[in-house]
């Protein structure tokens, strides 16, 4: 492509775009994390000091946030790979965390100044689960089955009180009685294959376990829990009943059939002595009462069904809900996390419903406080991609407004197939869903005012409703082996795909018919962008070029090609107008490599910018570049010097997109961890 005039400066005179300023400082601030690591059974607790607040296990990072307001999060951060487990003081005070990988440390936080207090650093293959007995004063943390070690842990000095090997080796859970003898005797549990019942004596630092007798019954064991009198150890099984365990002789004493997919959760509902709550890998929460006879019937008799098997249960205030015989107001809710990223708010009695629906005849008519409540959902998959969606774009069928005054709204897909559609102010908020159970993975994606295009591997293009999700339209077999890359005419007329072979091809969006195809490079195409005047593309691929194509005589007008290393991610400048020709490209060789298309060589490159691998880009209207790579981090550059502005170990897997809103104020990234932050 060609400019009106070729020989025009750079300062603005003759209508040329001026030269930006350098930007001489830029920050970066985490303000929002959205993700729940759904696999962490226990990976969310509220606050048992502040019911308003809450803890959730996001990647390699803990999450403090309001519970149902707006509000500012923090974040505790230390590890360097995903959190494996969490479990938080009785008084609110601490909170312990274990990680898997060779780092696998036990990390204790104080919740009230948010440090790291202590790094125990025994463990080392991962930490399976952990937990804090009554009093605060110690902690118990069971290594994985490849580590198969057992720490009891002072909490206020960070030593060690006992150790041991852990039985079970394939321990999923441990419990504290409690009941404390004399200030030093503790009593726990380790479930797994076995029940193991430990005692410590914290004052000789000596250890001791039996295994619990079961007779004939073989189960595998997931969640434990023991009640008030400390006299009954109740742990939960995969397949879906719970036993009751005498701590005295350690034997079986019941076996009370649940759920189905697994007792995952078990949880002292406050509401009412002696009952527990149980968390179904099938997804529902039921109520295990150990002072009734068990019967099959209490199988199905559950108090809600969520979506996604139950990872979490932790009790809330009701606020505003039932009192008791005096007036006072009980705790009568809980939440509800699950497989599938969703945080629910339910109330834990179903009389109230039940009562409800006799009074109401209508369905229409029921009371929606006593019906679950969706707080927050989350991808559950690495997240490859995020993009936002252009200023006027609206998402979701509620949402009559566009939210150009805003941050705006943004589109993320994992690798699960979800696609999600969010707006971001005044905290994320997924108006759109959408996605394929097929197996299909996203490659890319084009968000446009009213509609989102995706790329797959399995060669189609799929365009969905940014109103409601609905699939509207499949361009099926685009591309052969996967359409790697979807870009749309500033028009909107038509739009450009990209595959996994290397062709480049032009679609007239109203018809979907095939205009041209383009075929010159040999690898995977990773982007396509539509210039100002939408005649020319430029398109980058794996193969090291970047070429510029004129769409009228479907021809190549321009080649560049970085010297070493696949291209990951090119990025136009187009802040630069109409006559954008400036563009950053990233890949395998760790480099920033800046160009002109009117130019036939790099105009700079910044060598050893990331550790590791680029893997994405994005640029501002400031004229500032973030990169993302598998080195975990995320880095702001000065496009028009190429000097490090910033940096930020943001995930504990390889950050796998950036995407900067309009105003270049929000930076959006998402990780292998499958969590997105801004």
């Amino acid at each position: 492509p060609t400019r009106p005039d070729a020989t025009m400066s750079r300062d603005g005179a003759d209508g040329a775009p001026p030269m930006r300023k350098r930007v001489r400082a830029a920050r970066l601030t985490l303000a929002h994390a959205s993700g729940l690591s759904a696999s962490v059974v226990g990976g969310f607790a509220c606050d048992p000091a502040d019911a308003s607040r809450a803890y959730y296990v996001a990647g390699g990072n803990v999450v403090s946030a309001p519970l149902k307001t707006v509000g500012q999060q923090g974040f505790l951060r230390g590890h360097d790979g995903d959190i494996t487990c969490m479990a938080v003081s009785n008084s609110g005070r601490y909170m312990a965390t274990g990680q898997a990988g060779v780092n696998a440390d036990v990390r204790v936080w104080d919740l009230v100044t948010g440090e790291c207090v202590h790094v125990l650093s025994e463990h080392d293959e991962g930490v399976a689960c952990v937990a804090f007995s009554a009093d605060d004063r110690l902690i118990a943390s069971c290594g994985v089955p490849s580590d198969g070690k057992l720490f009891v842990w002072d909490v206020e000095t960070g030593g060690i009180v006992a150790n041991g090997p852990c039985e079970p080796r394939d321990a999923k859970a441990v419990a504290f009685s409690p009941v404390v003898v004399s200030g030093i005797f503790y009593t726990f549990a380790c479930a797994g294959a076995d029940v193991v019942v430990y005692g410590v004596d914290a004052a000789e630092g000596k250890m001791g376990g039996q295994k619990c007798g079961v007779g004939h019954t073989k189960r595998q064991y997931c969640s434990a829990i023991f009640d008030d009198d400390g006299e009954r150890l109740h742990c939960g099984s995969t397949s879906g009943d719970v036993a009751s365990f005498g701590t005295a002789g350690c034997v079986l004493r019941a076996l009370a059939p649940c759920c189905k997919g697994g007792a995952l959760v078990l949880a002292k509902d406050p509401t009412e002595e002696g009952r527990f709550l149980v968390g179904g890998g099938d997804g529902t929460v039921s109520v295990f009462n150990p002072l009734r006879p068990p019967t099959v019937l209490d199988a199905l008799d559950h108090v809600w069904k969520l979506k996604g098997a139950v990872t979490s249960l932790s009790f809330v205030d009701g606020e505003g809900g039932v009192t008791d015989g005096d007036g006072n107001r009980i705790v009568d809710r809980v939440v509800a996390c699950t497989s599938e990223g969703m945080k629910y708010l339910c109330p834990t009695r179903k009389r109230l419903h039940d009562a409800r629906a006799a009074q109401n005849s209508s369905k229409n008519d029921a009371d929606p406080s006593t019906e679950p409540l969706l707080l927050e959902e989350s991808h559950v998959a690495p997240v490859k991609l995020v993009k936002f969606a252009p200023e006027n774009a609206v998402f979701g069928a509620k949402n009559a407004n566009a939210n150009g005054d805003g941050i705006g709204s943004c589109v993320s897909a994992s690798s699960d197939g979800a696609l999600r559609g969010w707006t971001l102010d005044p905290r994320p908020n997924a108006l759109m869903r959408a996605g394929l159970r097929t197996g299909a993975k996203p490659l890319c994606v084009a968000p446009t005012t009213s509609t989102t295009m995706t790329g797959w591997d399995d060669g189609n293009v799929r365009c969905h409703s940014n109103a409601t999700g609905e699939l509207l339209w499949t361009l099926p077999d685009a591309h052969v082996g996967g359409v790697s890359a979807i870009g749309v005419a500033v028009g909107q007329h038509f739009f450009v795909t990209g595959g996994v072979k290397g062709e480049v091809r032009v679609w007239d969006s109203r018809s979907r018919r095939l205009i041209s195809t383009l075929k010159e490079h040999c690898q995977a195409v990773v982007g396509v962008e539509c210039l100002g005047d939408d005649v020319h593309v430029v398109s980058a691929s794996r193969d090291r070029s970047i070429i510029t194509w004129d769409l009228v005589h479907e021809r190549r007008v321009a080649q560049h090609t970085q010297r070493v290393g696949s291209i990951n991610a090119f990025e136009l400048f187009r802040a630069d107008g109409r006559d954008a020709t400036r563009m950053v490209s990233v890949g395998q060789d760790r480099s920033l490599s800046f160009w002109d298309l009117m130019e036939d060589r790099a105009l700079q490159v910044v060598p050893g910018a990331h550790a590791q691998e680029c893997t994405c880009a994005s640029l501002s209207p400031h004229g500032v570049l973030a990169t993302g790579s598998k080195d975990q981090s995320v880095k702001l550059w000065d496009f028009e010097t190429g000097a490090l502005l910033a940096a930020e170990h943001a995930h504990c897997e390889a950050v796998r997109a950036v995407a900067f809103s309009h105003d270049g104020s929000t930076l959006v990234s998402g990780g292998g961890d499958g969590v997105g932050m801004g």
